[in-house]
This record gives structure tokens, C-alpha cells and sequence, in this order.
């Protein structure tokens, strides 16, 4: 351990450089004259992170020159010209020769008085990864909700290369679940390109996504379901279905959600929307969108098929593949079927099914690129005894799904996935019965808890996918850590011969350790690694409640290693080294005042006494106690977002004992002998009591609005006002206006005002734009009244800003638009919010050290 400390502290020690002015430079980056798309955006990519680490705004060259500096960086794949002529070394060329793709080295090498770091790829998507781990070299983490970088600036004084990189795994990467608005529901275009851009710098190369069928909670417009006759130009549908993705008026009360408008939602949290029936673009104005007319079906589909034109095509630039499907057998919506049988077929029959199969494809191939279509197993196969008949007709979808793909020439790959990996009495059925180019993938059973199928061990010569989630739904309104149930998932799925590692999801920036963690495990499994759970291991009692300390100790790998770099980054090294301990002694023990009641992320009345339960929280106090240990404005913007959780986490379990209190109170209400005692009963201990509740609830509400950061956060906030309200507050409020005969008023009703100190909230943020994109700006502003909000902006290094108002949309939101045509070259830029008490701005390091944007050229563009 003492080892280990020192070592950290090494790696995160650094000399303070003034910002702004960029340093004077000793050091230049070498590319290829003729360099690819990801070599260019490799060679970028290091001068921002230079840039943001240093201070230096270093040149770009695509040749080395005579009065070249005594230091390069030099950024190619393998075969370049710029990087062989460096190899004196038969071993080293022996080494960057085998480099197979997606692999890279840094390596540095002496030449006279040159000093060469090499950036090497074994092809362009190598190269890139090279560079983002350059970037960790110089301190920066990557996470799916952004970078990291540290406060304070660096001295340039890189210590020598020699690093390898060959993934444990070909395919890694995530599953972000559909449903719920916590997830990609909430996504917007640009949402969903912040995401994917953040994958190639956690070396991940692949995104898939789920599409529920038509039922309770569907049919969702990801994949369009019809046969080929009404599909038109450019994958544009003439004839559908209604649809919907998450909006907040969720008319059939999808997931335990009631029907809302945001302008409705208590604690001021209605100036986080800018419309009542807030969701995806696409679903706007189609309340109640079960009765949204063929027309307006239509749009939804074309519109949302525009979407993923635009982020998977950005996706597949960036070296990421992706993934969509249906559950099996396949699900034809009614009005399919009535169209179907007007023409004289059966909807059940074979051909009938091939053919809608044929449509489902023709429209993908002709609406937006992916690597690979996937059909999931029901969900309900994790619970039900599988008869043979459903085996049966599974199998025959899977025939149907397969003739398709060869009549239509489908260019991507058939896989499977599921709840479970095959049938509960034969896991690895499919793989006797499908063709060995298909992958085989699920996720974990037990929303997580469990282990890795087993079953993967007896399948061979084919694509194995494990799919560990990275949280799970049943607490999905509080923070969760899993990060050594992570390592020993992707262990475990190591072990058995997989070849796919993938995360299932909904959040972003409270899962940053565990989507790092399973990120980093797919590349290296050093020092932590640990037996292969046995297949039957013993089987988890209780409910989630009862889990909260005492995970069994056989799901887990160690990670004090892992938190203790991760707090370094996201704190500083000297509060780090203290911090870190603590998230790694509560990773897999977090307490959980969560559960699924109706949906996901209820809560639950708790029995118990306050007194006895806060102890579980005393980790809380623990962490506040350390707050004065950081240092620099990001760290503390940090580290108030993870104390806030915590907080938060704590506030609510108070407030489920507080919530059984008053239902015992009017348990005994209820059970007055007439109307008299039932009003006294109500006055004297109900109202109280519910008032109590109300205070504990703003405590909740004020911590969990300190946290809002994205749109799955924001998708938090309307879980808590249309799903966990109503719980919470319905019953009480019916019994004692009952019991009264006066509606609750005053301290016994929802505040409407916001709880908490003035925030500026950036949702979405952009660390790359596409050849020729605007970068959109979308801000949030709570707690101020009439803000004047201005965007201020440079090319990166730049000695002046240029200022760029925000207009007001609606209630606290803001928006503008830097246009492409007046970004030429990588920017820089920060907002600015001024409230008469303070400033607020964003990033919180500002100005100093901004948020930087990298512009991805088109290929034929020879501009650095």
C-alpha cells in the first residue's frame, strides 16, 4: 500500500502555471500529411489536452522540419513514414509491427538530441485510443458524462512512454436502456453525441440499443416494425403505429408514473423544463400519443429515424458500432396486423413474419447505419417456467429473422440477447442452433446481482457477449457503486471465453466509477483479479433493503486501487488519498432507501426508528469532515456533487421513517370508534406528522437539485414528482382531508418554491463537433430571477473572448447557438451568470481552464 500511495501521489503532483496565455511551447505534434480523419482528431485531441494540462497550445505539423524542437509528439498508425523513421530498434519495430487493430503503444525513443514520444496505432482507431491514454498519462479521466482534468496546471516534464495496449475484450462498451426518462429517453441529438464521443477515450467500440414492443410500456419507435410495401424514399415510413419514448404526460401511466405537466412540479423544479409535455424532440405535441393520428405516427418514426441517422452515423466515425432490435418472438402491432390481413396474409404465419422482417431491415438499411440488429429473449423467461412451445416459436423467429437478412443482403449482423442467455433449463441452447457468426449476449439476471451466466463457458467458436449492469432500476433515484462487482463480472466473463463486455444502463455521471471500472477491465485485469464464482453460488435472502452492508463477498474483486486513483482525479491528490478509501470501503455497501414500487427508484415506509438507522449514514459526516481538505474550484464542484448525493441519500432514509410514522398515525386514525375521534386523531398526530414529512422532503429535494447535472438527472427529478409523490403523499393527503372535511393547506402541502442556492445547469456538453456543426447551447438557470446569461468563447489559446448572449426560452431556460461558420479551428468557452450575490459560471473553473471543443475535419480538409 505504501507503494501504492506514492506512486499516486507521483502521478497526480504538479507545478501551478498561470492560464489563459498559452505557455511558450518546446514541444510540437507530428501527423501525417495525409492523415485520416481519427489520426487528425488523435493529434488534435493531444493538443487540447496538452493545452488544458500545461497551459501550451502546441503546433501541429505534418512533417518533421529542420528547426524542429528537441521534443515531439509523434501521432500515426503503424505503417506511417513519420513513425518507422523513429524504430532503430529491431525489437521496438518488431513490437509496432504486430500491433493488431484497435491495439497501440506510447513508447518514447532518443535520437541525438531529440527526444520522441510515439503515439502509435495499430489502425486509425488504435491511434485514437493512444492519444486518449496519452491524456490519462498527463492526468485527465474520461468519463461518460464528460472529462475530468485537473485544477491545477502541470509543468511540462513527461516522464518516458512505454505502454501497451491490447484489449482483453473485441467488443466493450454500453447498453443504454430505453424506457425511462432517467435514460436515452431524454436524449437529445447532441446528448447522445456528447455520449458517444466519450467512448473512444474509455477505448470502448460499441453502443447498442433495446426497443420494447407493443404491450404495457411499448411499442417504442427505435425500430420501425412493417413489411417493405410502406416504406418510401430514404427510409421514410407511409404507413405505422403510435409510438413514444418517455414524456412527462404519459397518459397510460407507464412504470408507475402518473400523468404530469412539468409546469405542475413543486419545489421550483418547473424552471428546469421548457414545456409542460417535456421529452424527445420527436415526441413533442403528440399528447396523448396513443391516439396520435397516422400522420403524426409517421412523423414520430421519421423523425427519430433522422435522429439516429445523425448520432449513429457519428458514432461509426468515431470507430464505434452500433446496435439496435426488437424482443423475440417478434411482436407485430396491431394495426401491422389488420394491414397485414387486409392483404390477404396471416400475421402468424411464417412468411408473414420473414416478411415483416424484410421491411424492419429495408427500412434500417435505407434510415441510418448499425453494425449489428439484436433480438432479446422476454423478460419474462427470468421468472417463468419456458415451455417448449415458446422455445419452439423463438426458434422459428429466429429462422424467419435469418431468411430476411438474405433476401434483402442485410450488411449487418444477426446476435441475440436477453434477461437471459437462453432457455433457464439450457443456456447455451442457441448456440447448437444458430450460425456461429451470430453473438450470443445477455444481460446478468437479478438486475445485476447475480453473476455472469455461466453458460457462457459451454459455447464455442462464436461471439460471446456478457452484459454486467452498471446500476440497476429498482434504486435508481440514489447513487450506486459496484465497482468491484464490476471487476469481478468482467473477470468472470474473461474466464468463460467471452469476447464482449458491455454495460447496461440508464444514468451517466453518477455511474462515472463503475463505467470507468468495467471500461478499464476490459483492457487490463492486473492485480485484482480473483477465482471464478462457482456456478452455483449461494443464493442472495432478503430484500435490496437488507443489502446494504453486507454484499456477499464473492461478487466482489478489490478496489482501493481503483478509488483511490479515481479521487486523486476527481478531488486532488491531497484530499484524494483520504477520500478514496472511503468510496472504496462503501463500494457494493451503499445504503439503499430505494426499491421498484411500480416502477423504478420507489421507496418504501421503514419501520425503524431514525436513531437506528442513521448509523448507516455515517459515512456522510465522515465525508463532510474531509471538505477542507480540497483545493481548486473543480475539485469542490466535484466533491459537492458526490457530498450532495450523499446527503440526499441520507435525507431520504429519514424520510421513510418519518412516512411510517405518519402511516401508523393513520393507521390509528383510521381505527377511531366515530368521525369526532377520527378529526381530533388527524388534527393532533396526522397533520403534525405530515408536516414533519413535507420538511424532510424539501431536505430531499434541496440535496437532490444540487445534483442536477444532465438530462438523466433531470429525468430523476420527474421520477420523483410523477411516480415517488403520489406514494408518498396521495394516501396521506385523501385520509385526512377525509377525516377534517378541509383540504391540506400551508405547511402540509407541496412548496412551490425552489428550496436551494442559484444554480447554472448545462445539461449536454459537447467536447467535439462534427465537420461543418453548430454547437448548440442549451443552459439552465434556478434560483434567479430574470438572469442575463452570455456565452463567452475563443479559439483555444486565444488572448480575447468574443461574447454571445443567450435568449430565453422558457422559464429558466436558455439557449444559443455558436454557428459553425464562425468556429474555423478548436475552441474554447465558458458561460456566465451574474446574480447580484455571486457569479455564477460554467465550467466552475472558469476562466482559467474552460471547456474545450475539438472540430472533427472532413477527411479531405488539410488544416491542422
Amino acid at each position: 500500500m505504501i507503494r501504492l500511495l506514492s506512486l499516486t501521489a507521483a502521478i497526480w503532483s504538479c507545478c501551478a502555471l498561470p492560464a489563459g496565455i498559452p505557455q511558450e511551447a518546446a514541444v510540437e505534434i507530428i501527423r501525417p500529411a495525409d492523415a485520416t480523419r481519427l489520426e487528425r482528431l488523435a493529434a488534435q485531441e493531444i493538443r487540447r489536452y496538452v493545452y488544458v494540462r500545461t497551459g501550451m497550445l502546441l503546433e501541429v505539423r505534418t512533417a518533421s522540419t529542420d528547426d524542429a524542437t528537441s521534443e515531439q509528439i509523434v501521432v500515426g498508425n503503424k505503417d506511417r513514414e513519420i513513425v518507422t523513421q523513429w524504430v532503430r530498434d529491431e525489437a521496438l519495430r518488431t513490437t509496432i509491427d504486430q500491433l493488431a487493430a484497435e491495439q497501440y503503444l506510447l513508447k518514447s525513443v532518443v535520437e541525438g538530441d531529440r527526444r520522441v514520444h510515439l503515439i502509435v496505432g495499430g489502425d486509425d482507431v488504435g491511434t485514437l485510443y493512444a492519444a486518449y491514454q496519452f491524456a490519462e498519462q498527463l492526468g485527465v479521466r474520461f468519463y461518460l458524462h464528460g472529462d475530468v482534468v485537473p485544477d491545477h496546471q502541470m509543468s511540462w516534464e513527461l516522464a518516458d512512454l512505454d505502454q501497451m495496449g491490447r484489449p482483453l475484450f473485441q467488443t466493450r462498451g454500453i447498453q443504454p436502456f430505453h424506457d425511462f426518462p432517467e435514460g436515452p429517453d431524454w436524449w437529445d441529438p447532441h446528448a447522445y453525441k456528447a455520449v458517444l464521443a466519450q467512448l473512444p477515450k474509455m477505448r470502448m467500440n460499441f453502443f447498442g440499443l433495446h426497443t420494447y414492443p407493443e404491450g404495457a410500456v411499448g411499442p417504442e419507435p427505435t425500430v420501425w416494425i412493417g413489411p417493405p410495401g410502406d416504406i418510401g424514399p430514404g427510409g421514410r415510413v407511409l404507413a405505422s403505429y403510435p409510438a413514444r419514448h418517455f414524456t412527462a404526460s404519459n397518459v397510460t401511466g407507464a412504470w408507475g408514473y402518473q400523468p404530469g405537466r412539468t409546469s405542475a412540479y413543486a419545489f421550483g423544479a418547473d424552471q428546469l423544463f421548457d414545456r409542460d409535455d417535456y421529452g424527445p424532440g420527436y415526441m413533442r405535441d403528440t399528447a396523448p400519443w396513443i391516439d396520435m393520428d397516422p400522420v403524426r405516427a409517421n412523423t414520430v418514426f421519421n423523425e427519430c429515424g433522422a435522429v439516429l441517422r445523425d448520432v449513429l452515423g457519428f458514432a461509426r466515425e468515431l470507430g464505434v458500432q452500433t446496435c439496435v432490435g426488437t424482443e423475440t418472438p417478434l411482436v407485430i402491432p396491431k394495426l401491422v396486423r389488420q394491414r397485414l390481413e387486409a392483404a390477404g396474409k396471416i400475421p402468424s404465419d411464417p412468411a408473414a413474419v420473414q416478411l415483416v422482417y424484410e421491411g424492419i431491415f429495408r427500412r434500417i438499411m435505407a434510415a441510418y447505419p448499425i453494425d449489428y440488429y439484436w433480438v432479446w429473449t422476454p423478460e419474462s423467461w427470468t421468472w417463468e417456467d419456458v415451455k417448449q412451445e415458446q422455445i419452439d416459436a423463438t426458434l422459428a423467429d429466429f429462422q424467419a429473422m435469418q431468411k430476411a437478412a438474405a433476401a434483402v443482403g442485410a450488411p449487418f449482423q444477426l446476435a441475440t440477447c436477453g434477461w437471459v442467455l437462453g432457455p433457464p433449463q439450457h443456456p447455451a441452447l442457441f448456440d447448437g442452433v444458430l450460425p456461429k457468426s451470430w453473438p450470443l449476449s445477455c444481460i446478468n439476471r437479478n438486475v445485476g446481482h447475480d453473476p455472469v451466466e455461466p453458460g457462457f463457458a459451454a459455447m464455442t467458436g462464436r461471439p460471446e457477449w456478457a452484459i454486467p449492469w452498471l446500476e440497476d432500476d429498482p434504486a435508481l433515484i440514489v447513487p450506486q457503486l459496484w465497482v468491484g462487482r464490476l471487476r469481478k463480472d468482467a473477470a468472470d466473463a474473461l474466464r468463460y471465453g467471452c469476447d464482449g463486455l458491455l454495460g447496461i444502463h440508464w444514468r451517466t455521471r453518477i455511474l462515472g466509477p463503475n463505467v470507468s471500472a468495467l471500461a478499464k477491465a476490459a483492457w487490463s485485469q492486473d492485480g485484482w483479479k480473483t477465482p471464478l464464482v462457482d456456478a452455483d453460488p449461494p443464493p442472495l435472502t432478503g430484500s435490496f433493503e437488507s443489502r446494504r452492508f453486507d454484499y456477499p463477498h464473492w461478487r466482489t474483486a478489490p478496489c482501493d486501487d481503483f478509488y483511490l486513483d479515481w479521487a486523486c482525479a476527481e478531488f486532488g491528490p491531497r484530499a484524494g488519498l483520504r477520500i478514496g478509501p472511503v468510496f472504496a470501503r462503501l463500494d457494493c455497501r451503499l445504503p439503499r432507501p430505494s426499491d421498484w414500487v411500480n416502477g423504478p427508484g420507489g421507496i418504501v415506509p421503514d419501520p425503524r426508528p431514525w436513531d437506528a438507522v442513521s448509523e448507516q449514514y455515517a459515512f456522510v459526516d465522515e465525508l463532510n469532515a474531509l471538505r477542507p481538505l480540497i483545493r481548486g474550484v473543480g475539485h469542490l464542484e466535484r466533491y459537492d456533487y458526490w457530498l450532495a448525493n450523499f446527503k440526499y441519500l441520507r435525507a431520504l432514509g429519514k424520510l421513510n421513517c418519518t412516512w411510517a410514522e405518519l402511516n401508523e398515525a393513520l393507521e390509528a386514525m383510521q381505527q377511531a370508534p366515530d368521525a369526532a375521534a377520527r378529526k381530533q386523531l388527524a388534527q393532533r398526530k396526522a397533520l403534525p406528522l405530515r408536516g414533519r414529512l413535507i420538511r424532510e422532503l424539501t431536505s430531499v429535494q434541496q440535496f437532490l437539485l444540487d445534483t442536477i447535472s444532465n438530462p438523466g438527472e433531470l429525468g430523476t427529478v420527474a421520477n420523483w414528482q410523477q411516480h415517488v409523490f403520489p406514494l408518498l403523499l396521495d394516501p396521506s393527503e385523501k385520509a385526512i382531508t377525509e377525516a377534517t372535511g378541509e383540504p391540506l393547506s400551508g405547511r402540509a402541502t407541496l412548496p412551490r418554491t425552489y428550496p436551494g442556492e442559484p444554480r447554472l445547469i448545462v445539461p449536454v456538453v459537447r467536447t467535439s463537433l462534427d465537420a461543418g456543426e453548430s454547437l448548440q447551447l442549451h443552459a439552465v438557470i434556478a434560483g434567479v430571477d430574470r438572469p442575463v446569461v452570455v456565452c463567452h468563447w475563443r479559439p483555444l489559446g486565444d488572448a480575447r473572448f468574443q461574447a454571445l448572449p443567450l435568449t430565453h426560452v422558457a422559464r429558466g431556460v436558455y439557449q444559443a447557438v455558436l454557428a459553425a461558420q464562425d468556429i474555423p479551428a478548436d475552441f474554447e468557452y465558458y458561460l456566465e451568470v451574474a446574480t447580484g450575490r455571486k457569479t455564477l459560471r460554467f465550467p466552475a473553473t472558469a476562466p482559467e481552464l474552460n471547456q474545450t471543443v475539438v472540430l472533427m475535419a472532413d477527411v479531405d480538409q488539410q488544416t491542422p
